[in-house]
């Protein structure tokens, strides 16, 4: 193997940019393809720009704490400056998952991270009482997806990747052999690893050119804006009731609502829909009532992607030969990107512990689809 390695990654929203940036800062020769004019033009500029370190899962949890741990203080290759601005946040529990939401909350804890529990009733100004537990977390805060986005691309651009926009086509295959993506006009671009980023299209990616997918599904979620507001603090927390569906969190001296709508979609360029207003309304009137005859002045979808179990997938596909996969994030990549990056580095380096891999492997996804005639 040559001492600079080479890489190419599909896709230029937050996971790919993660990708490409940690590759380029250990000497990889990266090639970053998007199909669009612009990065993360979908699900990753798209997004609440909320960073968060505690997770219900506990593999996600980690790589949550470890991305947002760089944006917080990020090596000075990527910015001088954090990458989001603390706020502070608080999640809501009530019922059954209280139980779910404290063993998380201790596992964070466990890890160093200082996460407060008080009765849910005071969590918020916004949100009607409810009944259960409100876990403080003073170090999380908001980010701009697209401020990282950039800080990703840059860097990497700065260490050598070279970034092609509206470029891809395809990937090519010879056998079970990966040996390089075809770019829109035919022309083909040789590579010995493809890394698999592209979100709510990594499966038809592959399909495509006759491989196997691994059943990503993606959902649609609305995000509303309600325009200024008066008496609105810009650094107050933001604040998730998990167990009702719905956040908050200031922005631009209003607020940003959602209804944690999860409605399954293709792989598509989202567009908001006029009943997410109503479902929107249904929950300010449960919830926030005291909000119910604020306007809304904006409102935009993106689409989370998501492997049937809800882990990421990140490693080697287990058909071919040279495919990496590093999605199905399932809106997690802004606070986690970084990390991911990171891993994936590590990964294809022969550092990353085999246990840091196993439970994003898509191995898991792809075994039954291996028969036992095919094992050699």
């Amino acid at each position: 193997m040559s001492a600079k390695r080479d890489a190419v990654v599909i896709g230029a929203g937050l996971a790919g940019a993660g990708v490409a940036w940690a590759l380029a800062r250990r000497g990889w020769r990266v090639t970053l393809l998007e199909r669009e004019a612009r990065p993360g033009l979908h699900a990753s500029g798209r997004n609440a720009g909320l960073v968060r370190r505690v997770e219900r899962d506990p593999d996600v949890a980690r790589l949550s704490r470890a991305g947002a741990a760089l944006l917080a203080q990020p090596p000075a290759d990527l910015a001088l400056a954090p990458l989001y601005r603390r706020t502070g946040s608080r999640l809501i529990a009530s019922g059954e998952d209280v139980a779910i939401w404290e063993q998380a909350a201790a596992e964070a804890r466990a890890a160093g991270v200082r996460v407060e529990s008080s009765p849910a009733g005071a969590a918020s100004p916004y949100l009607q009482t409810a009944d259960g537990l409100a876990f403080a977390t003073d170090a999380d805060g908001v980010a701009d997806p697209h401020e990282v986005l950039s800080a990703y691309l840059t860097s990497a651009r700065r260490q050598g990747a070279t970034i092609r926009y509206g470029a891809l086509a395809g990937l090519r295959l010879a056998g079970e052999r990966v040996t390089g993506v075809i770019l829109q006009g035919g022309e083909v671009l040789g590579a010995s690893l493809v890394i698999n980023a592209a979100g709510p299209w990594a499966d038809e990616f592959v399909r495509a050119a006759g491989g196997q997918g691994i059943e990503l599904q993606s959902y649609r979620r609305h995000l509303f804006y309600t325009g200024p507001l008066e008496g609105i603090p810009p650094d107050d927390p933001w604040v998730w009731d998990l167990s009702r569906g719905f956040y908050l969190r200031p922005e631009s001296s209003g607020l940003l609502l959602c209804a944690c709508d999860h409605e399954a979609r293709p792989p598509e360029d989202a567009q908001p829909t006029p009943d997410a207003h109503e479902r929107l309304a249904a929950k300010v009137a449960a919830l926030a009532p005291d909000l119910v005859d604020h306007p809304l002045a904006r409102s935009w979808a993106g689409l989370r992607s998501f492997a049937p179990d809800g882990r990421f997938v990140i490693g080697p596909d287990a058909l071919l030969e040279g495919l990496f996969w590093a999605t199905g994030l399932g809106g997690h990549g802004l606070t986690t990107s970084g990390a991911v990056g990171l891993l994936v580095a590590r990964a294809l380096s022969g550092e990353a512990e085999p246990e840091e891999l196993a439970p994003f492997t898509p191995a898991r996804l792809q075994a039954a689809l291996v028969s036992p005639g095919d094992a050699t």
